[in-house]
């Protein structure tokens, strides 16, 4: 058998060679730079000074032939300091002026040219000095050095730091493939070796071979082969131990794929499950599901539990042995998966629970007779009770029939009622049109006509009033049987209130002798309720306010006290007895002289108004109440809860 080679100890070596190149090319480019710049700054420095000594020679051979203007004599002095192959050009000015006298300046093939003008070149020393005689200016000379020939030469010492540093690196390169080989590859080449063979079973952590091969390493090296084979030898050990405890428990121990087929198994699962050997167990297990589990649906739903929480712990569930015996096991199960998250298979332990779960049946089966004991006991007081719950249903059935009758009724009463106004409007029109004009000139004809009017305007209001009486039955009716719909929402308080006191606004305008005042405070919360039913309460409270009220003042009050909105509706009218105050609260209860004023003065109503009210803000855990006294008016307090109506407002997005 051939042992799989690793790449490991190739990748090794060929890292160390590859770091110790790289490292050497980077060492030996930045000294070669640096020589570079200060080859290059060495360069400049000799161009400078052999153009600065130029120019200083040349001015002072040059001022006797410029002062004599030997045109002549200053071109030979020219041409003879053109010999020099850095100077790339001479120009010789007189005397104030700018044009210069004479000069030369090098063409493209480096040849010196006469020259008219001052040259423009690139690349270029210059130095410029004044020529004198006898203390005398007479003119001034500009030398040109190129740096032509410096780059020549930074070119040449850039092609050897180049060359050198490929040489150096070959030879180093070579050195290290060598060292590395001998020092690094050879001794790993022997672990990966020992490793291969420990792995494969074919050599165990004593080995003698293997041990003299370890031994024979040296340095860090020869540490690690004596750690590698230490632990190959605790590995071993522990491998030992804990294949002695699977093999030795007294509980199942097991592996499951995910589709049933057993991967491992101890002895105890196997004599537990009515097998000679581990290895018969697995040989026969191929699918657990309908071999070993009595309810293949027990399985499924462990796995698909498994696969939602990771392991399970106490999973009790019934077993089939191989003579087809039913036994009851305890799972303890956990879901192995790779390093990707994917599941592999399952594993876990097995205990056989039948000999407790049986103790627990009869356990069972004695405390169901004491129950049972117990229930008959108790039997006869249940009995009495239920005939009170059944009282107590009979009156809630009653209620309910009640609220169900009032509906029935109010929705149909409301049908015919919409036909008698419709005809009671369209004969009032018709009448007015086209009999009424009949009458005139004849008093007897006009009052009649009039009292037909009169009568159809009373069947009008009576309707209008049914009306009103209907829709109060059937709000109160919803409210009580919990079918009211309530479209809660955020609300401004302080807008809703005005838009309720301007609802009103055409009963206090019908009264001119009563005044109407509002004190909102500015600071109001929003509120979390329903606008349409808030503001049929505070209708209610300020058409009451208007209609038992002769003269005098209503006024409406909102503020917020300890966290709750507190809405006051006060007037000045006659009042109602301290007796009623509760009363006025009650179904079909009306304000008769007694309360307030004599019956007949005011206008008539359902008396469900304050009823409706009372419903409506005790559904927002809120309470309504009034305070009166007979001949000094009333005042009717509504307080809402803010925190629990802002609570239960949705949040905002």
């Amino acid at each position: 058998m051939s042992l799989a080679r690793f790449s490991l100890t190739r990748s090794v070596g060929g890292a160390v060679v590859v770091t110790l190149v790289c490292v050497n090319t980077l060492l030996l480019t930045v000294f070669g730079i640096l020589d570079y710049q200060g080859e290059k700054e060495r360069l400049e420095t000799d161009l400078r000074g052999d153009v600065t000594l130029a120019a200083d020679q040349f001015a002072e051979s040059l001022s006797q032939s410029l002062w004599y203007l030997e045109k002549d004599q200053v071109v030979r002095l020219i041409d003879g300091l053109m010999q020099n192959e850095i100077i790339a050009a001479v120009v010789v000015t007189e005397r104030g002026q700018d044009k210069p006298y004479a000069g030369r300046v090098r063409d493209r093939a480096w040849r010196a040219s006469p020259l008219t003008e001052r040259p423009a070149l690139d690349d270029v020393i210059s130095e410029k000095r004044e020529a004198r005689f006898e203390n005398t200016p007479v003119g001034s000379v500009e030398v040109f050095g190129s740096r032509r020939f410096m780059e020549r030469e930074l070119d040449s010492a850039l092609t050897r730091s180049v060359l050198r540093i490929l040489g150096l690196n070959a030879a180093l390169a070579l050195c290290a493939l060598l060292v590395v080989r001998w020092r690094i590859i050879a001794p790993l080449s022997r672990l990966e070796g020992y490793a291969a063979r420990v792995s494969l079973g074919l050599a165990a952590p004593d080995d003698p071979e293997a041990a003299r091969q370890l031994d024979a390493l040296r340095w860090e090296l020869g540490s690690l082969g004596r750690t590698m084979r230490e632990s190959v030898r605790r590995l071993t050990a522990a491998e030992r131990k804990y294949r002695d405890i699977f093999e030795h428990a007294t509980e199942g121990i097991f592996q499951t794929t995910l589709d049933g087929r057993m991967l491992s198994a101890n002895a105890a699962l196997a004599v537990m499950l009515g097998y000679g050997s581990p290895g018969e167990l697995l040989a026969n297990a191929v699918d657990v599901s309908l071999q070993l589990y009595h309810d293949p649906g027990d399985r499924r739903a462990m796995v698909a539990r498994l696969l939602a929480e990771g392991s399970l712990t106490g999973f009790q569930v019934r077993f089939k042995r191989r003579d087809g015996q039913t036994i009851w096991v305890l799972l303890n199960i956990r879901l192995v998966r790779d390093g990707a998250g994917l599941p592999l298979y399952t594993e876990g332990t097995l205990t056989d629970v039948t000999a407790r779960v049986r103790a627990e049946r009869r356990l069972e089966i004695l405390n169901r007779h004491l129950r049972e004991a117990v229930q008959e006991r108790t039997r006869r007081l249940a009995e009495k009770a239920a005939e009170l719950q059944a009282a107590n249903e009979r009156l809630k059935e009653l209620d309910r029939l009640k609220s169900g009758f009032l509906a029935t009724v109010s929705h149909d009463l409301r049908t015919p009622l919409t036909s008698i106004m419709g005809f009671a409007k369209l004969i009032t029109r018709d009448f007015a049109k086209f009999f009424s004009p009949f009458a005139a000139g004849h008093q007897r004809l006009t009052s009649q006509a009039e009292r037909i009017v009169a009568n159809l305007n009373i069947i009008e209001s009576e309707g209008e009033r049914l009306t009103r009486l209907i829709n109060d039955f059937l709000d109160l009716s919803k409210i009580e049987s919990g079918q009211a719909q309530w479209r809660d929402a955020v609300v401004d308080a302080a807008a809703l209130i005005g838009r309720a006191a301007a609802a009103v606004s055409a009963d206090f305008e019908a009264k001119p002798e009563v005044r109407f005042t509002m004190d909102v405070a500015d600071d109001l919360p929003p509120l979390f309720i329903d606008p349409d039913r808030l503001s049929q309460v505070l209708v209610n409270l300020l058409g009451n306010a208007a209609k038992f009220t002769d003269e005098g003042r209503v006024r409406l009050r909102a503020a917020v006290a300890d966290g709750r909105l507190r809405v006051e509706v006060s007037d000045t009218g006659q009042g109602v007895a301290r007796e009623s105050l509760e009363k006025i609260f009650d179904k079909f209860h009306q304000a008769q002289a007694g309360d307030t004023v004599a019956e007949g003065q005011r206008p008539k109503g359902t008396g469900l108004g304050l009823a409706i009210c009372r419903q409506i803000v005790e559904h927002y855990k809120g309470r309504v109440w009034a305070e009166s006294e007979l001949g000094r008016g009333s005042t009717f307090i509504l307080e809402l809860p803010l925190s629990q109506s802002l609570d239960a407002a949705p949040p905002a997005r």
